[in-house]
C-alpha cells in the first residue's frame, strides 16, 4: 500500500484542513456555470482561531459554526492577497481556482507547478478575544490568506486559499459570507519551580524543576523539534550530566517509558539542554497532554551584589508544518524564579569602639539550636567566624529569603569566644541564644553592619590603701607598748616595796 504524501496532502489543502480546519477551494455547483450567475458583493471572510483540540482539526464547509469547548487565540495576525491569474467571472477561472494549492514555499500553484502571483497583500486587525479578525471586500476573487504573527507560545499556520463568493455544491448555492476556522496548535508554556528549603549558605544545594506539557500536534504534523534548555546564572555551579533527571508521563500521571536513545542531555558551560531525538519525538507526538519532567541541582557558589539568583527555562520547538513553510523554531519561556542570598557584616568594638580581632561567633537558624550550640549554619564550609584585625565578622551568604519569596529570614548569632581580655556581651551570649539577625538579600550595601561591643575583663582585686594592713601594724605596736608600761610599774612597785622593808 502506497504510503500518503504528507507534503502534497499539504499542499492540496488536506493537510491544512487538519491542522488548520480552514476552508479549501472548491468548484462551484456545476462547471459550466456562466460568471454573471455569481452573486455581486459585497463579500465577508470571517476568521476565527482557534486551539488544536487533541483529536485535531476537522474540515468547514465556510458556515457559520456554533463553536463547543473551542479555546480562541486572540492576538493572531494574517493578511488576506488576491491571486492573479483567476477570472472569477468566467467558468475557465472557476475551473482553473479548483486545480490551486499552496505549496511548501508558500506559493499559489496549480497542479502542473506554476506558481500563480498574488496582489497586494492587505493586513487584517489582530484576532480579538474571540480569536476573530474580518475582512470585507467586492472583489470576486481567489484569496491567499497568510499568519503573519502569533503570540508567544502559538505555532504559526500554514497559508490556505478561500473564494470569495464561495460555492455550496450540497445546495447549489454560494455564500457571500464566509467563515473558516482555523487551529494552531498553542504551546503551554514550561513551569519552573525552585527548591531551596534544604539549603542554609553559599555552599549548599539548590533543586529545580521544569515541566512542560506536550501540545496536541495534528494528524501529519508531528513535531520535528522540541528541546529545553536552562541558562544558569554564574553563581550557579551547573551539574554533571549524569545528574539530569527527563522523565515522561501521561495525562492522566502514568509513566510513559523514555530510552536513553529518546533524548540527549548536554551541559556546556552555564548552559543545560534537554534535546528530544526522533524517537522521542515521535513518542511526544504520539502523547498529547504529556508531561516532561526535568530535575536537577546546583550549588550556590556566591551572593553577588543584589543576593537575588534568577532561573528561566526556555521551550524551542517546531512542527512539520512550520519546517516545511519555513517557520523557524518556537521559543516559549517559563516563568521566572528565584532563589535569594544576603551577606552579614558584625563589627567587634571594646566599650570606646576601638576594634578587636579574634572574637568567634556561630550561627543558627533556630533559638533552641543557638541556645545548645547544636547544628550550627555551615557557609561553604565554616561554622565559625572570626573578627579579622580590623574588628569585621564576614559571613558571606545566608539564604534570605524562603524559595526567594516572603519576608526575609533571621538566623540567631552567638558569640561563642571574646577577644583575649574581654567577655562576652549579654546580648550575643550563649545563654541567651544569641542576638536574631534579619538577613536581607544582596550583599553589604544591602544589610546593615552591626556592632557588638565586648565588655572588658574584670581585674583581679588588690589590697586597699590604709586599710587592713596598717590597722594590723599599728594594733600590735600599742599593745607591745602597753604590755612595756605595764611591766615597768611593777619594777618600781618591787623596788619601793623592798626599801621600805630594809628600814
Amino acid at each position: 500500500m502506497k504510503k500518503p504524501d504528507f507534503r502534497r496532502m499539504a499542499g492540496l489543502g488536506a493537510a491544512a484542513l487538519a491542522i488548520l480546519a480552514s476552508v479549501v477551494v472548491t468548484a462551484p455547483a456545476n462547471a459550466d456555470t456562466p460568471g454573471g450567475n455569481v452573486p455581486p458583493g459585497p463579500y465577508s471572510l470571517t476568521i476565527t482561531k482557534l486551539e488544536n483540540p487533541a483529536a485535531g482539526g476537522t474540515p468547514t464547509s465556510g458556515v457559520k459554526q456554533t463553536l463547543t469547548g473551542a479555546t480562541p487565540i486572540d492576538g493572531v495576525n494574517f493578511s488576506i492577497a488576491p491571486v492573479q491569474g483567476v477570472d472569477l467571472s468566467t467558468s475557465a477561472g472557476w475551473a482553473k481556482a479548483a486545480d490551486l494549492k499552496v505549496n511548501n514555499s508558500g506559493q499559489v500553484v496549480d497542479g502542473s507547478g506554476t506558481v500563480y502571483t498574488t496582489g497586494s497583500a492587505t493586513p487584517l486587525a489582530p484576532t480579538g478575544p474571540g480569536g476573530v479578525t474580518t475582512y470585507s471586500t467586492s472583489n470576486a476573487n481567489v484569496y491567499l490568506v497568510t499568519e503573519t504573527s502569533a503570540p508567544s507560545g502559538v505555532q504559526i499556520g500554514a497559508p490556505f486559499l478561500v473564494e470569495l463568493p464561495m460555492p455550496q455544491s450540497s445546495t447549489n448555492g454560494w455564500l457571500t459570507d464566509v467563515f473558516v476556522y482555523p487551529k494552531n496548535t498553542k504551546l503551554g508554556a514550561p513551569v519552573k519551580t525552585v527548591d531551596d528549603s534544604g539549603a542554609h549558605a553559599v555552599g549548599d544545594t539548590v533543586n529545580w524543576t521544569v515541566t512542560n506539557t506536550v501540545p496536541n500536534q495534528a494528524a501529519g504534523n508531528p513535531l520535528v523539534k522540541y528541546t529545553l534548555s536552562d541558562e544558569l546564572d554564574t553563581r550557579l555551579t551547573a551539574p554533571d550530566e549524569a545528574e539530569v533527571e527527563v522523565s515522561l508521563a501521561g495525562a492522566g500521571g502514568g509513566a510513559i517509558t523514555l530510552l536513553p536513545g529518546d533524548y540527549s542531555v548536554d551541559v556546556t558551560g552555564q548552559v543545560l539542554t534537554v534535546d528530544f531525538s526522533a524517537t522521542g519525538l515521535a513518542k511526544l507526538t504520539a502523547n498529547p497532554s504529556s508531561v516532561i519532567t526535568v530535575k536537577f541541582s546546583t550549588v550556590v557558589n556566591s551572593v553577588g551584589e543584589d543576593g537575588t539568583i534568577t532561573n528561566v527555562a526556555t521551550l524551542t520547538s517546531q512542527s512539520k508544518s512550520q519546517l516545511d513553510n519555513g517557520t523557524p523554531p518556537t521559543e516559549t519561556p517559563s516563568n521566572e524564579t528565584e532563589t535569594t542570598f544576603g551577606d552579614v557584616t558584625l563589627r567587634k568594638t571594646d566599650p570606646n569602639g576601638i576594634v578587636l580581632k579574634d572574637a568567634e561567633f556561630q550561627v543558627f537558624t533556630s533559638l533552641d539550636d543557638a541556645k545548645a550550640l547544636t547544628n550550627p549554619v555551615s557557609v561553604d564550609g565554616v561554622t565559625t567566624f572570626k573578627s579579622d584585625a580590623n574588628g569585621a565578622v564576614k559571613i558571606s551568604g545566608l539564604k534570605a529569603q524562603e524559595n526567594g519569596q516572603g519576608a526575609s529570614l533571621t538566623y540567631y548569632i552567638v558569640e561563642t569566644q571574646a577577644p583575649a581580655g574581654f567577655g562576652i556581651a549579654a546580648a550575643w551570649s550563649q545563654a541567651q541564644g544569641g542576638t536574631a539577625v534579619t538577613v536581607n538579600p544582596g550583599d553589604v550595601s544591602h544589610n546593615e553592619i552591626i556592632t557588638v561591643v565586648d565588655p572588658q575583663a574584670p581585674a583581679i582585686s588588690l589590697p586597699l590603701t590604709g586599710s587592713t594592713g596598717t590597722a594590723i601594724v599599728l594594733g600590735g605596736g600599742l599593745a607591745l607598748a602597753a604590755i612595756a608600761a605595764v611591766g615597768g610599774t611593777l619594777i618600781v612597785r618591787r623596788r619601793r616595796e623592798a626599801a621600805t622593808q630594809a628600814v
